[in-house]
């Protein structure tokens, strides 16, 4: 995910107000975000994005109410009102007549900057294709060479170093029913951390935890996290796992600091 701080005042910045929202669909909706490759933070229960994604953002935010039922508490201070036709063009600019996701297309006058992908494998060229997109980079591929916007050369060639250097993982780890969504896990390891920080008692936590190491595999992370970072974080859940199952009342105690730990390596993911 492209690096961005979301307290830097002097980046354009949109807002979302999720006060609410409760825990669980602020976190599924931060999920859906990092799988779409949109760089966010938190500003207490406000979710910030760049300006630049914020019809990307819109999207993702659209999808994640319609599934979890949620109405007119998602769209950004600009999609915000009274105003039909504001939200109208919101809908129009994210969705198609047929209320399918809208290709971002470049226009025929914009200037372009070609990439020769043709050395590179099926699944690498998929990547960029998944991580343009996240972006809200228009582009399109002429057989292996993709073209973009010149003026989002430098945006590009980032996310073309990331896939090339392995820093996003293509393996969707799938859980063993294949039927589990690619953040699953991760997911799961963070809101066990967070119930379990406040009290290792907790059994909703524990469960969340013990469910999510069912499904991990250290080698194969969620796409989109480092493996380092993925590896760490399944040491961290087995650590902790080990001590709540295990352990007796004084291990407990112990094992805040882990989940501590757990919670705070994961909270920039989600």
């Amino acid at each position: 995910m492209t690096e961005w701080n979301s307290s830097d005042p002097d980046a354009a910045r949109v807002f979302y107000d999720l006060s609410e929202w409760d825990f669980d669909q602020q976190a599924e909706l931060a999920s859906a975000l990092a799988e779409a490759e949109i760089p966010h933070g938190w500003d207490g229960t406000e979710l910030v994005v760049p300006q630049e994604y914020e019809w990307a953002a819109d999207n993702v935010f659209a999808e994640v109410e319609q599934h979890l039922n949620i109405v007119g508490k998602g769209l950004s201070e600009a999609a915000r009102g009274d105003d039909d036709d504001v939200v109208d063009a919101v809908f129009d600019a994210v969705f198609d007549d047929d209320g399918a996701p809208a290709e971002h297309t470049i226009a025929a006058d914009t200037s372009l900057t070609e990439y020769d992908l043709e050395e590179w494998d099926e699944l690498e060229r998929s990547l960029v294709a998944d991580s343009l997109t996240g972006a809200n980079i228009p582009f399109r591929w002429e057989g292996t060479v993709v073209l973009v916007p010149t003026a989002d050369e430098s945006r590009v060639e980032a996310i073309l170093d990331e896939v090339e250097s392995g820093e996003i993982i293509p393996v969707i780890n799938d859980g063993p029913d294949g039927d589990a969504l690619p953040f699953e896990s991760l997911n799961s390891f963070f809101l066990a951390g967070e119930r379990l920080r406040k009290d290792p008692r907790d059994a909703d936590g524990l469960e969340r935890l013990l469910e999510a190491l069912t499904i991990a595999d250290p080698n194969r992370p969620p796409s989109g996290v480092e493996l380092g970072v993925w590896r760490q974080s399944c040491a961290l859940a087995e650590q902790l796992a080990d001590v709540l199952v295990e352990g007796s009342t004084g291990d407990l105690e112990a094992a805040q600091p882990v989940a501590n730990e757990l919670h705070d390596l994961l909270r920039p993911l989600i």
